[in-house]
């Protein structure tokens, strides 16, 4: 289905989990009648159904007893629904992309995400008013209505994104099972959603290095053509060589290059003399703040019997321009037709 494609990037089994992480740390405690804390609770929390748990604490509703009673105070979470978010829909064309680390000439890409809602219930069971309004206070302070975490969404494209988890409406239960000395269950249940985003196939795809522009004379695409053809040019320095006598003289730079560290590339020059050797001077690259192009060269020794001489510049890393300062490049070209 959908072109063999299979994919799978847990985002709902991170946003679970991601949720949980919130709640998983709440303490209660008790006092005695002096105002001292006779007992510290650590609550625990379960990904269960609110059914589950009420099957556990009806099957032993005699206080008396606590054999198969399930403990209180207690807190589970479970998904109920997930529903489509038209409001944060974008142009389903775009693409995120990211270098490919493994391949300089390719790219990883994935279409823009698709925006669902998660929706999902916390139960706080409680077997009196005081330890379930102590769970309740803990919670409600930090959702006003919002509360973001941070999750690794994508790793393969580097995406982190910020998931906003709203508090969206709250309700509670009072229950007593038997008689009135029996088992009493206060439950409040606390309704959320959180904002997810579902992305499709990661893969990895060449980098586009040369486009082709037809021009037309006529808006309706006819009369006179004229092609224009551009392509990525290559990372690495060129320049030629000036001969004074048998000696070289000096050295123009033709190209700058790009994607160099500041100290430069090493400079070769071969020809049927000896002895020529030149240094350059480097300048900040305009299309990658951190990287730096060539700026001059100096002659330091000009060497003898030349009759022609050939410079040869080292290329940077790889020797191409990265695929961000490609991307860069095309887009100066490109061509719109009214």
């Amino acid at each position: 289905m959908f072109k063999g494609k299979t994919f799978y990037h847990s985002h709902v089994r991170k946003a679970v989990a991601a949720f949980g992480s919130i709640f998983n740390n709440i303490v209660i405690q008790r006092k005695d009648s002096s105002g001292n804390v006779a007992q510290s609770l650590r609550v625990p929390l379960a990904y269960a159904t609110k059914q589950k748990f009420l099957s556990r604490i009806e099957g032993q509703p005699n206080l008396t007893d606590q054999e198969v009673a399930l403990v209180l105070p207690r807190m589970g979470f479970e998904i109920s629904s997930l529903t489509y978010d038209p409001t944060r829909k974008v142009a389903p064309i775009q693409q995120h992309r990211k270098t490919n680390t493994s391949d300089a000439l390719k790219m990883t890409q994935s279409f823009v995400s698709t925006p669902y809602d998660l929706n999902l219930t916390l139960y706080c069971f409680a077997k009196n008013q005081e330890d379930g309004l102590q769970i309740i206070e803990q919670i409600l302070p930090f959702f006003n209505p919002d509360f973001n975490i941070t999750v690794n969404d994508l790793p393969e494209l580097g995406i982190k994104r910020d998931i906003k988890i709203t508090l969206e409406s709250i309700a509670y239960e009072d229950n007593t099972y038997g008689q009135f000395a029996d088992r009493q269950s206060i439950i409040w249940s606390l309704n959320f959603t959180m904002k997810l985003n579902f992305y499709g196939h990661v893969a990895d795809q060449g980098i586009i290095r040369k486009v082709i522009a037809d021009v037309y004379q006529n808006p309706n695409l006819t009369g006179e053509r004229t092609r224009q053809q551009y392509s990525v040019a290559s990372a690495t320095a060129t320049g030629t060589a000036t001969l004074s006598g048998d000696a070289v003289s000096a050295i123009a730079v033709t190209y700058s290059g790009g994607n160099y560290t500041s100290a430069g590339p090493n400079i070769t020059i071969t020809g049927d003399g000896t002895g020529a050797r030149a240094s350059v001077t480097m300048e900040a690259d305009p299309l990658n703040s951190s990287k730096f192009r060539v700026k001059s060269v100096t002659i330091d020794a000009g060497g003898s019997g030349y009759s022609s001489a050939t410079v040869t510049f080292d290329a940077p890393d790889s020797g191409i321009q990265s695929i961000d300062d490609a991307y860069r490049f095309l887009e100066e070209f490109d061509t719109v037709y009214e």
